[in-house]
């Protein structure tokens, strides 16, 4: 029995996109209990409604107070993988690609490989941080 190529592309970006969703939920939550909010609850309602959820907390977020505590190391990877992902995925769905599914699947790729970094530097990097605090 052949493998089918495009099963196999389907389910990498599905799993990409999912562990992506996890890691931005995960991301939020524990920024959320740093800041003595409910992380349970901002991580359930950033895996329900990503859409909305996310920008809400992004402005709640503001008047929270400021983390006592650095994020720790699995936080750090686990957030840049999501908003690098949720990055390259808007990037590629809104102005780079054209409008085929493929061509968003071809153009993502290299864009996660670009965004995951560079989301690592702009939100957990000391000298950085200022972007998003």
């Amino acid at each position: 029995m052949a493998i089918n190529p495009v099963a196999i592309l389907a389910t990498a970006v599905l799993g990409t996109f999912l562990l992506a969703g996890l890691c931005l939920c995960y991301a939020i939550a524990a920024d959320a209990n740093a800041r003595g909010a409910n992380g349970s609850v901002w991580g359930l309602v950033a895996f329900a409604v990503p859409p909305i959820a996310v920008p809400v907390y992004l402005l709640h977020r503001r008047e929270l107070p400021r983390r006592t505590d650095s994020p720790g190391r699995f936080e750090r990877i686990a957030g840049s993988i999501g908003i690098g992902v949720v990055a390259a995925v808007v990037v590629v769905g809104g102005i780079v690609s054209p409008p085929d599914p493929f061509s968003v699947v071809l153009y993502a790729g290299p864009l996660i490989v670009v965004c995951v970094p560079l989301a690592f530097v702009c939100c957990y990097e000391p000298g950085w941080r200022a972007l998003v605090d």
